[in-house]
């Protein structure tokens, strides 16, 4: 029986991304012990998949707390798989800061992502869940296609009242236009500009759609833009999987390159997924029903992100900006 220790702790989007290695490690050997060290934010994800042990570390004392927080919170994880042995340590981050977490881990196969030039994993344009699969299996072939995992979740009582404030008759389409952070960082360049996004709602509003806006209680910000909206509020409302239930439940979800995209991946709903300053290819849900909009071949400067930094000259994000709300509508039905 082989042994896996995952590394995999934030963000959501990528954690979901990396979901595929458990399959991957199940389809080779089903019999492994798979232990995945992850943040406290995607235990409720991490709990529906065929993990043996989670152990889970206080990932905003780890990456954003004081010295100390941050020491205690290396030697939680290191009393947790210190001086065991594995057989595949797969470490899902390309910081070097991670490695500290597996220093006294015994492994003699150990595979890490990397931002060094020469040596970049994941590779760029390739999907990042095929890179992920790389971490945990000696080989994969040239013509292997990793998917998102899809998760059936009922629906709760939370979900039903956010839904029974719906018109009957009439499709749901749901906007999500924050998210694209995380705890260290806000990459406001990749969220489709507010304004586009008040637009496209009042188009929906005016065509009789009902329109519910979702977010995490951080994305509060974005109802101040839809006061003269009719929207339904369920930002910061919900748990991840009474997300993924909600998505179920709706006909459209419009967003860009953020974690609830991913999340709805994990769902069957109808997706626009808007992309400018990332590659969709390296990213985007692999299922069907998706749709991107992405107008890299108008821009000689797109994508701009080498996979840790954007374009620091850039100072709008047209690529995104220019993708007009008419032409968002237009696929809702398409």
């Amino acid at each position: 029986m082989k042994r896996y220790l995952v590394i995999k702790i934030s963000a959501i989007g990528d954690v979901i991304m990396a979901l595929p290695m458990i399959d991957a490690i199940r389809s080779h050997e089903p019999d492994a012990y798979i232990v995945w060290v992850c943040g406290k934010s995607v235990v409720p994800l991490l709990r529906q998949f065929s993990i043996n042990r989670l152990v889970v570390v206080d990932e905003n004392k780890l990456l954003s707390g004081s010295r100390l927080e941050r020491i205690q919170t290396v030697f939680c994880v290191w009393k947790e798989i210190a001086f065991r042995k594995y057989d595949v340590l797969a470490l899902g981050h390309a910081a070097k800061s991670y490695q500290i977490l597996t220093f006294w881990t015994r492994c003699l196969n150990k595979r890490k992502f990397s931002h060094m030039l020469g040596k970049m994993w994941p590779i760029p344009s390739r999907h990042h869940t095929d890179e992920y699969v790389r971490l945990v299996l000696d080989e994969i072939k040239r013509e292997d296609v990793f998917s998102s995992p899809q998760l059936k979740v009922e629906s709760d009582v939370i979900v039903q009242s956010i839904l029974s404030q719906c018109v009957a008759g009439y499709e749901t389409i749901v906007l999500s236009p924050g998210g694209a952070k995380n705890i260290l960082a806000d990459d406001a360049c990749r969220r489709w500009p507010i304004e586009n996004y008040v637009c496209l709602a009042k188009l929906l509003e005016e065509k009789g759609y009902n329109v519910i806006l979702i977010g995490s209680s951080s994305d509060a910000w974005i109802k101040d833009f839809f006061k003269d909206v009719k929207f339904i509020d369920a930002v910061g409302k919900t748990t991840l999987l009474q997300l993924v239930a909600l998505l179920e439940n709706c006909d459209c979800f419009i967003t860009h390159d953020s974690g609830p995209l991913h999340i709805a991946g994990l769902a069957s709903v109808k997706i626009i997924a808007l992309f400018g300053p990332t590659n969709p290819w390296e990213k985007v849900p692999r299922r069907e029903d998706v749709h991107v909009l992405w107008d890299a071949e108008y821009y000689t400067c797109c994508p701009c992100y080498d996979g840790k930094y954007y374009d620091a000259s850039c100072k709008e994000n047209i690529c995104l900006k220019n993708i007009s709300p008419e032409r968002v509508f237009s696929l809702i039905n398409a």
